[in-house]
């Protein structure tokens, strides 16, 4: 058994891809076209001859290079073709912060069951929803409180629609919730864009809008699709939209639409009461995965990050 770090330019792309392809715990921001978009730097252990891999993405400050989560990449973490031991986890897990001494990453949801010796490491929310059943059974699940508000929205007169403008919604996004997000930056939403060009052209972008009767956006989403899941990436509601109900309005037609078929329809969160607590009321499972944050730095760069 060996794992090896590997910097940017050593990294073989198409076994890397395959192996994130054929691994159990397979994700959209592992894959390199992903990373190549997002990631100010990345590099990578591998395992053997990439039967499990781990992206390590990096910035640089007064000289340190240190591990941090780029905008749009919800979780990164060890991801594997074949059940891993724990030893193994934790053998990727040590590597890669003796290599770097400042780390505040995610792992995914298969590397946080294990027993690890981490340092600082919380779970965050994570809300799925099966979509295999027809929308009826599915629809049976929703809380009451979501059946009346769907109800309600049903008889405002608005309109759940197809888009092919995935760029106006990433601008509603950043408008709305900028502030929210201090570590997005600007070249953050351009990066996406080049993410959601990519998908848009391979037909892995669904855009889904709501409008009033004047044509008024109200709640909008762009999903992501890889293999048979659905990334709930770039969702979005006005002001307006949320005294209409529009939001109740626009997952309850993506249910429809897409019900009865083999795909997850993935969250993408949240921590924040009150977002959890909208997704739970669509008969979610919460899919948790860790958030580690170590600083081993010398005691004078200790402060560095802040």
């Amino acid at each position: 058994m060996s794992i090896t770090h590997l910097t940017y330019q050593q990294i073989d792309k198409k076994k890397w891809d395959g192996c994130i392809h054929q691994s159990r715990n397979r994700l959209v921001y592992a894959q390199s076209f992903y990373l190549d978009a997002m990631a100010e730097n990345w590099d990578a252990l591998v395992l053997n001859d990439y039967e499990a891999v781990m992206p390590l993405t990096w910035k640089k400050k007064w000289g340190v290079r240190y591990l941090y989560q780029p905008a749009f990449m919800q979780q990164g973490g060890v991801f594997f073709t074949a059940e891993i031991s724990d030893s193994i986890l934790q053998d990727f897990i040590d590597k890669a912060f003796s290599l770097f001494k400042f780390a505040e990453i995610t792992l995914n949801y298969l590397n946080g069951h294990r027993e690890l010796k981490i340092g600082n490491v919380s779970m965050r929310n994570n809300f799925i929803l099966s979509l295999q059943s027809p929308y009826e059974e599915i629809y049976e699940g929703f809380s009451a409180g979501t059946k009346k508000y769907i109800k309600r929205a049903a008889t405002r007169g608005l309109n759940y629609q197809s888009s092919p403008h995935y760029l106006p919604i990433l601008e509603l996004y950043k408008e709305l919730y900028g502030e929210r997000l201090p570590n997005f930056v600007q070249t953050d939403y351009g990066n996406f864009s080049i993410v959601c060009k990519k998908l848009h052209e391979q037909n892995n972008l669904v855009i889904r809008t709501v409008t009033n009767r004047n044509g008024d956006l109200l709640a909008a989403v762009v999903m992501l699709i890889d293999c048979n899941r659905f990334y709930n990436i770039v969702p979005c509601v006005t002001e307006e939209g949320k005294k209409e109900d529009a939001n109740y309005l626009l997952y309850n037609g993506f249910i429809r639409e897409f019900g009865n078929s083999n795909y997850i329809l993935d969250f993408e969160g949240s921590d924040k009461k009150g977002i959890a607590d909208f997704y739970k009321k669509f008969a979610t499972k919460n899919q948790p995965y860790p958030f580690v944050k170590i600083n081993n730095l010398h005691p004078v760069l200790k402060l560095f990050k802040h």
